[in-house]
């Protein structure tokens, strides 16, 4: 498996394996924003190739206080290999490197499979609401 970072130019692949992976696309997924993402990231935003495959994925910020993972993915038939496991130990050591003290991610409601992964790996649910707002 090769982990590399996110060359521009890749969104469509990188959206059609979000879509396969059960990701819903939302605002900044779109070529334009993931560019400026990888710029401002450098070596935060990852993916994973098997034989010219898509196999996972990972995007992380550091904003100076706190770390954000978004979008980690493995394909549904390459899960239960540690791919997720290895691109977030990569990311983690990355941020640690910067001076990330705390990492923090969302996981939606209704996706307990996500829920057990992060508990897994040492996360805790934490007792926030989110919010947002379209601009």
């Amino acid at each position: 498996m090769d982990i590399r970072s996110f060359r521009d130019g890749e969104g469509d692949r990188l959206r059609t394996f979000w879509l396969a992976c059960g990701i819903q696309l939302r605002p900044g997924d779109d070529d334009r924003s993931l560019a400026a993402f990888a710029l401002r990231s450098e070596g935060l935003f990852l993916v994973a190739e098997e034989h010219a495959h898509l196999v996972g994925s990972i995007l992380a910020g550091f904003d100076g206080r706190r770390g954000w993972l978004y979008h980690v993915a493995t394909h549904p038939d390459e899960r239960r290999r540690g791919i997720g496991r290895t691109l977030v130990a990569r990311v983690e050591e990355r941020l640690a490197a910067l001076g990330c003290p705390k990492v923090n991610l969302l996981v939606l409601d209704e996706n307990p499979y996500a829920m057990r992964f992060w508990e897994a790996l040492g996360y805790r649910r934490e007792r926030t609401v989110e919010y947002g707002k379209p601009l």
